[in-house]
């Protein structure tokens, strides 16, 4: 709303704006006061979610460290990394392996593909697929993956222009056979040639369609046939990219050197397999054979072992095969010998880490319940604050903002609840020594004054991971008497007590307490801002009217002026 210009003073001489402005600045107290109380609750507000947001912190460190890995950690040594690596996991015993010799690694299935363009040149990345021998631009497959009594083609061929061939690539006899256009079934007629109607597993159908070209590979990953389609000007890179997609399980490098394509299944063992179309072949040369993987063999502390890949789990020790030994080169090479252990320093550091994550917690609520509030350091109004500067302010304002939470209720309850946590846990065991928290080196100490921060015992703590980190992970984590689900709910039940009155952060007003204060506050303010407009507007009327008065006076004594002089 735009303030009316006014010109007060005309008559009288007197700067009515500035008195009015004084006067008005007396009006306003109850207003400043009101904002001085919303700003204290807003920042009162602020200093709980604070509070809210490491609470919730705690709560998530004490639910991460509930996790058994962190009480079970394992380190893992080989005598020879370079011929076997190992992993230990959190179920790994405190045991040891000895791996007598690896005398095979396990395979991809895995071939060489070499071939030369129709001139016989060495391929290139750039070379044509339709410059190789094999490709038939527009050829397409259908082949039988399973023997069965029909094979089924697209509808509607010009059955005279299919070739049949077996999987060996040797062209079929069509009249031995029968083509319904209408439905796509092939059958077999001759029932000398094939007993019972049977077509043999690999039997091909051939036929053009389109101009591009199409690849039909089967691997173990596969299981079955699947097409790669390519367009009329494909290359022998843009080939390779194709066999290199996420899904066909393959892995191909084209070496420009020698022209030689490198293609290999991703999983390795005797179940690897990969074969493809004849065409493929052709083009290549790979000739019939498919080609399989192998498995790895090796002997575990005298125990022949085959798996099926290079990395396998024994004992819950995760073994990584690197090289084969002994070899005729090295033939006294092994064993190599594999442990595994606890790792006290992880679980140690573990443990420390969610200390202090709690120790950091409870510093910022003791010093919230603590910390000295200045009354005499109000919140700085709006005529208070042009006078100031930013320095000024900024040092106002720290005092005026210490203790918001001093001697909070809910504070100190929440300190008292985890200090009790702490001091409350224990384990049934038949080790007396390591029942509690404190025997394991974890206290809250004697001195009060700092709210119950946790003493950590580093030689304890270590000592009793060592003995038994079981007993240990039991202190922390048993359902019902554990340290790390009754912090969790501790921190919880403590949120919901802080989050009920100061909110989460961007929690709309009305859903917490100290927002519906803000509310009423604010509602508050609005109803005295007009109040204090129509009183200035009031003022304004009243020093109007006295300045009209004395205009008119001064008029009536200037006529009367006029009038006397002019009659001497």
């Amino acid at each position: 709303m735009t303030s009316p210009i006014r010109f007060g003073g005309l008559a009288s001489g007197i700067d009515t704006d500035t008195i009015i402005k004084q006067l008005m600045q007396v009006e306003r107290v109850p207003v400043d006061k009101l904002e001085q109380k919303k700003q204290v609750t807003e920042w009162k507000r602020d200093a709980y979610r604070e509070i809210n947001r490491s609470l919730m912190s705690l709560r998530n460190s004490a639910v991460d460290l509930m996790f058994s890995r962190n009480f079970y950690a394992k380190t893992a040594s080989s005598s020879d990394a370079s011929k076997i690596s190992v992993t230990a996991g959190p179920s790994s015993g405190n045991s040891a392996l000895r791996i007598d010799s690896v005398t095979q690694l396990a395979t991809s299935a895995t071939t060489i593909l070499s071939a030369t363009d129709k001139n016989g040149a060495t391929l290139t990345g750039a070379t044509k697929l339709s410059d190789m021998s094999g490709f038939v631009a527009g050829q397409k497959r259908v082949i039988q993956e399973t023997a069965g009594t029909e094979m089924t083609l697209p509808k509607d061929l010009d059955f005279t222009n299919v070739t049949l061939k077996n999987a060996a690539g040797q062209t079929l006899n069509p009249t031995d056979f029968s083509y319904d256009a209408s439905t796509g079934k092939l059958t077999a007629t001759n029932t000398t040639a094939y007993p019972d109607g049977v077509i043999p597993q690999g039997v091909s159908a051939e036929f053009i369609s389109g101009t591009g070209f199409e690849i039909q590979y089967k691997s173990s990953t596969t299981g079955t046939y699947k097409k790669i389609e390519l367009g009329a000007n494909a290359t022998v890179q843009e080939l390779v990219s194709k066999l290199n997609e996420k899904e066909t399980g393959l892995s191909a490098f084209f070496e420009s050197s020698t022209g030689k394509i490198s293609l290999s299944t991703k999983d390795t063992g005797a179940t690897a397999t990969l074969d493809f179309d004849l065409g493929f072949k052709s083009a290549f040369a790979i000739g019939e054979t498919n080609h399989v993987g192998q498995n790895a063999q090796f002997k575990v502390n005298g125990i022949d072992v085959e798996r099926a890949t290079n990395t396998v789990t024994i004992d819950n020790m995760t073994l990584t095969l690197k090289s084969r030994f002994p070899t005729p080169d090295n033939p006294t090479a092994g064993p190599v010998t594999l442990s595994a252990a606890t790792d006290t320093q992880k679980i140690f550091d573990n443990i420390k880490g969610f200390v202090d994550k709690y120790n950091e917690t409870i510093d910022l609520m003791n010093k919230k319940v603590r910390e000295e509030r200045f009354r005499s350091f109000a919140p700085l109004t709006k005529a208070q604050r042009d006078e100031l500067s930013e320095d000024e302010i900024k040092k106002w304002e720290e005092k005026a903002m210490s203790g918001m939470l001093k001697g909070d209720t809910i504070l100190r309850s929440a300190m008292d609840s985890f200090r009790g946590k702490w001091s409350g846990t224990s384990s049934a065991t038949n080790d007396v020594d390591m029942r509690q928290l404190f025997q394991i080196g974890l206290s809250t100490g004697a001195d009060f004054m700092n709210g119950g921060k946790i003493e950590l015992n580093e030689e304890k703590l270590k000592a009793a991971i060592e003995k038994d980190p079981e007993q240990v992970y039991q202190l922390f984590t048993n359902a019902e008497s554990g340290l790390l689900p009754q912090i969790r709910d501790a921190a919880a039940a403590s949120r919901s007590n802080i989050t009920r009155i100061a909110g989460a952060d961007g929690a709309g007003a009305p859903t917490y307490s100290m927002g519906r204060e803000m509310t009423q506050i604010d509602t508050r303010i609005q109803r005295l801002n007009a109040l204090l407009v129509d009183k200035e507007n009031a003022y304004y009327r009243r020093f109007a009217a006295m300045e009209t008065a004395m205009n008119q006076a001064n008029s009536q004594a200037a006529s009367l002026q006029q009038f006397l002089g002019g009659g001497m």
